[in-house]
């Protein structure tokens, strides 16, 4: 069973850095097992990455991030996969 595991808080001064000097205005962290989740948004776009160190990352996975952060706007997604990276982009509106 998948699960998102808000950790954000555990990123505070990295999140707090990236919010200042960049046009991102959203940044959420998560863990999916031994994967990270980073979801951001800015200029009307949603980035997500998925990242495992220790292995590739699985359509499961994939699959699971894009409904628990996309749901209905994930078909419009663009998924790049290569291998234990994982972007995806999508229009907000």
């Amino acid at each position: 069973m998948l699960n998102l595991i808000d950790v954000t808080n555990s990123y505070a001064r990295e999140i707090r850095q990236e919010l200042r000097s960049s046009s991102v205005h959203y940044i959420k962290v998560y863990t999916l097992g031994n994967s990270v989740v980073v979801h951001k948004k800015k200029n009307e776009q949603h980035e997500i990455v998925i990242s495992n160190k220790i292995r590739s990352v699985t359509k499961n996975e994939v699959d699971f991030v894009l409904d628990k952060l996309l749901g209905e706007k994930r078909e419009q997604a663009s998924v790049t996969n290569a291998g234990n990276l994982v972007e995806i982009e999508a229009q907000i509106n």
